[in-house]
């Protein structure tokens, strides 16, 4: 690397260097302090000795610029000074394109088991640093070199990519294939080096500086916190009796409600809170039912909180067949869901309500109930269609090949998650792996 790096700056100077970086950060302006980022040593270095070629179609090319990469260049002008495995090193490096690798196993201080997620090429490098910090189920996006039998690394970009992204991948291979669902060949790697590396610094942005996705409910409805205040011109005993068949409640439900429910000095009804459900899930087949909103009754008024507009409509529609003219609406306030997000992130957090949340979800009995949940959930995740599965369910997914690639790209970001966040809902990933027949 020192001899590649002294025949660039030596023989082409400082110009040649500039387009190189200009080049590699995509033309959108090389920072201040580049040889101090990330990048450079590990990732920039490297691609500059194996792979940069200033463009011969190029206005600014630098005139005296050769027509190959430095490492190309060094091989050809020195070949006879060279050794064997010198010479295969740099055509190895001068040939071998930038991927994505998915982490397969990990052995600590020795190797790593990589996957192209493009070529499908499987590969086994020496490694010691990385494997300190990778895990199975990581992304790379790296060179692999190959002298002989023994392949290394060799300008890896510094993001260890978390797995969610391998989805994304593997639907943009199928674009590439013109929905042919089949691996790429090396060539064609190496024809998409710009269109990757522009691809590795968006997820790179999208990693450190994620932008909130689209929240939906479960019934696919973007997230919109609205609140309807109605004014009731009837005794909350006649408003609750009428509305309560909303929350399709048993009689045991309802004097359970009405138990937790306040009371005047006559014993009338005040105040009182309750559901508004239907059965079923559409997004989780395993549910009983779906909460769509809480209506909560307190003397004459009555406040709705759903977290759609399609809710808010149709909430309005059964409060004036049931109530009538007993109901007013005097207010309807509607809030996106990220406006919630931006106040609560500039509140401090409450220690204490943290404990005891952290408390409540500790008993015994809640952890059961959520297990028993995870269970319903995860038994209904086998016969539901997916997105990231072509819209398969995950046994139709496991009886092709790239349906089985696609679940174990899910099973790693299932991987991933549990590890960082273990809860009762986790998945039990051997267990699924083996309702689908995989090994």
């Amino acid at each position: 690397m020192p001899a590649l790096l002294q025949l660039g700056l030596k023989e082409f100077g400082a110009p040649f260097t500039s387009a190189a970086l200009e080049e590699f950060f995509l033309w959108e302006g090389v920072p201040e302090d580049y040889d101090r980022t990330d990048e450079f040593s590990s990732f920039f270095v490297p691609w500059f000795a194996y792979e940069f070629v200033d463009g011969p179609d190029d206005p600014e090319r630098v005139a005296n610029a050769p027509t190959e990469s430095l490492a190309a260049l060094y091989l050809r002008r020195h070949r006879d000074l060279l050794s064997p495995t010198e010479r295969a090193f740099l055509t190895s490096a001068s040939t071998s394109p930038l991927s994505f690798y998915a982490v397969t196993t990990v052995v600590p201080g020795r190797e790593i088991a990589l996957h192209d997620v493009f070529t499908g090429r499987d590969v086994v490098v020496r490694e010691r640093s990385a494997t300190q910090t990778v895990r199975p189920g990581a992304l790379l996006f790296t060179r692999v070199v190959t002298v002989d039998d023994t392949s290394v690394m060799s300008g890896c970009a510094p993001l260890v990519i978390p797995p969610e992204w391998q989805l994304s991948l593997l639907d943009l291979r199928e674009r590439l294939t013109r929905g042919k669902r089949r691996m790429l060949a090396l060539e064609s790697v190496r024809d998409l080096a710009l269109e990757l590396r522009d691809l590795y610094f968006h997820i790179e942005d999208e990693v450190w500086n994620p932008t909130l996705p689209e929240l939906r409910n479960t019934d696919g409805d973007t997230l919109v916190l609205t609140a309807l205040t109605y004014r009731l011109r009837c005794s909350p005993a006649s408003a609750f009796e009428r509305l309560r068949p909303l929350g399709r409640a048993s009689d045991q439900d309802v004097t359970q409600l009405l138990s937790e429910a306040t009371t005047n000095a006559t014993g009338e009804l005040q105040a009182v809170t309750l559901s508004w459900n239907k059965p079923g899930n559409r997004m989780h087949k395993g549910w009983a039912n779906t909460t769509l909103g809480t209506i909560e009754i307190d003397g004459d008024r009555m406040v709705v909180h759903v977290n759609s507009r399609r809710r808010a409509t149709r909430i309005e529609r059964e409060i004036a067949k049931r109530l009538g003219a007993d109901a007013a609406l005097e207010r309807k306030a509607a809030d996106p869901v990220e406006k919630l997000f931006a106040e609560k992130k500039d509140q401090p957090r409450d220690p204490l309500a943290d404990a005891e949340q952290e408390r409540l979800q500790q008993l015994p009995e809640v952890q059961d109930y959520m297990r028993q949940m995870g269970e319903r959930h995860w038994d209904a995740w086998l016969d539901t269609r997916l997105p990231a599965l072509g819209n398969r369910t995950p046994r139709q997914a496991a009886r092709t090949p790239d349906g089985r690639e696609r679940l174990e790209a899910l099973f790693a970001e299932f991987a991933w998650a549990a590890e960082r966040a273990p809860n009762a809902m986790s998945p039990d990933i051997p267990a699924l792996r083996a309702r689908l027949g995989l090994r």
